[in-house]
């Protein structure tokens, strides 16, 4: 199940970090341990890849060693590029609660955030508003006003979040936002890809009503395009005044997707100083299977991803998603991590992904990691 890993390198944890956006920035995937020991002495930190890349990886510590000032300016570039954060935003209370949870997270990771807007979305819109100034000689001077309304509105949210930031004495964070005229989730996209983010955060308005009707909801649509991770909110959750996570639960699926979301689900937790919980859904009677797989993973979680504070194991339920429910209730979890995979029309339509079920029904945070195989 899993792939064999080995050190490439000990180091301090700043440098640590530049040698993982070097190697991130060429495709090789990396992860870093003993990160509890960020403020020891020097060699505290372990810096780990997959053995079937350890070639290339070798050639690139050999460069990051020799590199100085400017050669080490794109590895500094990309690093920071990671700690930003992009949160689409409609002026609605659903994307106030995104941005203030992102406020939260930006906190913690020292992350830039940006505010984005898409407006005129034609697939937002409804048929009528468009109708209504369709052949209007003024049709130009209506969607210059709109387009100035969007403005004075995001000048607006970002000013307050700049008086927020002002009266916590918050330091590292910068507040920015963009606007475009066009399909929101096209244009998010593109934003994403542009920006470069490290995480996309939205809210979501999550009622069981609107899960049943919107097989193509802005924030699923976004989930299914997006590469990156994205943390969604729900409608209610209070996170203007939350305080920050102190315990994550990820629904593994024992596949090969779970190691990857797991190390970066590690380096997202660790600012927070967050306790992990990694449960798989079995039946009532488990099988032998899904016992060496949960024991394969718990071990690479000690092994490979170094000291967390993280419990494995298998969740007896016939039902995953109450199954889920119950175990978030009992450990008063405060978000919920899983990854998301590719699937076709027919999978879609007649049988929803649990991700979706989440996502409509969910009372806390919903943290979903792509599949890419």
């Amino acid at each position: 199940m899993s792939e064999r890993i080995r050190t490439l390198a000990t180091l301090t944890y700043m440098r640590a970090q530049l040698l993982c956006a070097m190697l991130e920035d060429n495709g090789i995937e990396c992860f870093i341990t003993n990160i509890n020991r960020i403020k020891e002495a020097p060699g505290g930190v372990k810096v780990k890849i997959n053995e079937a890349d350890a070639r290339v990886a070798m050639d690139i510590y050999k460069n990051f060693k020799s590199a100085y000032g400017a050669q080490k300016e794109p590895a500094i570039n990309y690093m920071r590029s990671i700690r930003r954060i992009l949160v689409p935003v409609d002026f609605t209370p659903h994307s106030e609660n995104a941005i203030h949870y992102a406020l939260l997270v930006a906190t913690h990771l020292k992350a830039d955030i940006k505010l984005f807007n898409a407006y005129l979305d034609p697939m937002g819109t409804s048929q009528t508003y468009f109708e209504s100034f369709a052949y209007n000689p003024d049709f130009d001077k209506i969607i210059k006003e709109i387009e100035e309304e969007t403005e004075r509105n995001l000048v607006a949210l970002k000013k307050r979040i700049d008086t927020i930031i002002s009266f916590k004495k918050i330091t590292g964070v910068n507040v920015s936002f963009d606007m475009v005229k066009g399909n929101a989730v096209n244009a998010v996209m593109f934003e994403a890809e542009e920006y470069k983010p490290g995480i996309i955060i939205i809210g979501t308005r999550g009622s069981e009503l609107e899960g049943l009707r919107s097989f193509g909801s802005f924030t699923s649509q976004i989930i299914d395009k997006s590469t990156i991770p994205v943390l969604a909110i729900p409608s209610g959750y209070e996170s203007q005044n939350v305080a920050p996570p102190k315990r994550i639960l990820y629904a593994s699926d024992l596949d090969q997707t779970d190691f990857s979301a797991l190390s970066r689900l590690v380096s997202i937790a660790h600012p927070f100083y967050s306790k992990l919980y990694c449960v798989h859904v079995a039946h009532k009677e488990a099988n032998k299977e899904d016992e060496l797989l949960m024991l394969e993973l718990r071990k690479y979680m000690f092994d490979v991803l170094g000291e967390v504070n993280i419990e494995c194991g298998l969740l007896e339920s016939d039902d995953m998603q109450q199954g889920i429910d119950k175990f978030i209730k009992s450990r008063n979890i405060d978000v919920l991590a899983l990854t998301t995979h590719k699937r076709n029309f027919m999978q879609r339509l007649f049988k929803p992904s649990i991700t979706k079920k989440f996502l409509f029904q969910s009372n806390i945070p919903l943290l979903i990691f792509q599949s890419h195989r």
